[in-house]
């Protein structure tokens, strides 16, 4: 049986609302507290019914989601309680932000954009650098950045939410016992990122609806029953015409069945991306894993400086602006320097004109106003609306006079 919870929790502490800097005398501390149903949700079932697993090899714990749900709001987890991880991550966003960088607790910006962390469970790493591989440990590097959430103190951190009385009975529903851990606030934020899935586009409604009727091999290059001409032209030249879906591949349209990639933003990148060395060898300059595509129409800026502020600068840059850096991805080179690029992308290059002395030539789209639209159309079907309004995945705390 489900333990209860009562409909409103209605003790917790003083703190400092908002995110401009304050002094004592002008501003009046307010309580920030979590309002929980009395039964707590499901987060261990999908909404819809879905053509693959959202949670990976994992269930979903429902108390032990809920906890994380309260943790992944609180700001009492930044050394000066003004910010909380759903700060950056926020669900009308995609659970992205609406900012290149984003402010961190004492308005420092953060290095790079914050990505969306939808689907989590189908992933096999973590940040732009591809620097952490297991989530438990990912959830707590923000809180302890010395930028983003500024508490670097396990201990403090244990101690101040030991401290705090809501969520005594949480973690005895989560756990069987009050006592508090890092691990365990790893382990109860993990499970609530891992809950925030999205199932319900368009785009699954599709793929599942092909999956019922027993369709065999790769569905995306078929036509699916509920799109408009436009929506399936778009999907055709994101699966086919185009090296798309070579980066955003999966369930997810993310980079988790493929490598880091230096896409060519820059020649000489300011940010060096994922450290170490590739495959050949080579140190690494501007590789960076590939972000999902799912609610990508309210992810923007994108990129992981957050440049481009539209899906239609995202897809010129892809057409014509391709940057020659030396290790450019192979998906985006000519065919002739070893690019893994369709064979109808552009015009076959003279072999004495292929340069010899390691300049790279990018490849260029060539990509008509319709395909471009069309493009957009196709991405447009991966928006889930109810990830963005669920209300599971929402801000659970309310501000008390």
């Amino acid at each position: 049986m489900k333990k209860q919870f009562v409909s409103a929790i209605i003790f917790g502490v003083t703190v400092v609302s908002g995110f401009v800097a304050c002094t004592p005398e002008d501003v009046q501390p307010r309580r920030r507290v979590p309002v929980l149903p009395a039964e707590v949700y499901d987060y261990a079932t999908p909404v819809t019914p879905t053509f693959f697993e959202p949670f990976g090899d994992s269930a979903i714990n429902n108390h032990v989601a809920t906890l994380g749900r309260v943790l992944f709001y609180d700001q009492q987890l930044s050394a000066n309680n003004r910010v909380s991880c759903g700060s950056c991550h926020r669900q009308q966003f995609g659970f992205a932000d609406n900012k290149g960088f984003s402010p961190g607790f004492e308005n420092g910006l953060t290095g790079r954009n914050t990505q969306t962390i939808v689907n989590t469970g189908t992933q096999v790493g973590f940040f732009w650098d591809l620097r952490e591989e297991i989530l438990d440990h990912m959830v707590l590097q923000p809180i302890a950045n010395h930028v983003e959430m500024g508490l670097d103190d396990t201990l403090l951190m244990e101690n101040r939410v030991s401290s705090i009385e809501y969520y005594q009975p949480l973690f005895e529903n989560a756990f069987g016992t009050n006592e508090v851990t890092t691990h365990k606030i790893g382990l109860a934020l993990a499970q609530f990122v891992k809950s925030i899935i999205s199932v319900s586009t368009k785009y699954d409604e599709g793929a599942t609806a092909m999956f019922n009727q027993g369709v065999t091999g790769n569905i995306n290059h078929r036509p699916f029953p509920n799109f408009t001409d436009q929506e399936n032209f778009g999907k055709h030249v994101f699966f086919l015409k185009f090296p798309c879906s070579q980066c955003h591949g999966g369930v997810n349209l993310d980079g988790s069945l493929s490598a880091p990639k230096n896409i060519g933003l820059d020649v000489d990148y300011s940010d060096d991306g994922m450290p170490g060395t590739d495959f050949l060898g080579r140190v690494r300059d501007g590789f960076f894993k590939t972000p999902s595509l799912r609610n990508v129409q309210f992810t923007a800026p994108y990129m992981h400086d957050g440049r481009f502020q539209t899906l239609e600068e995202v897809i010129e840059f892809y057409d014509a602006g391709i940057q020659p850096h030396p290790l450019l991805s192979e998906e985006l080179r000519w065919r002739e320097q070893g690019g893994l690029t369709f064979e109808h992308l552009g015009p076959v290059i003279p072999f004495d004109q292929v340069p010899t002395d390691g300049r790279v030539l990018p490849v260029k789209m060539f990509m008509t106003g319709e395909e471009k639209a069309a493009l957009v159309a196709f991405l447009k079907t991966l928006t889930d609306y109810q990830t963005l309004t669920d209300p599971k995945f929402s801000d659970p705390f309310q501000v008390v006079e």
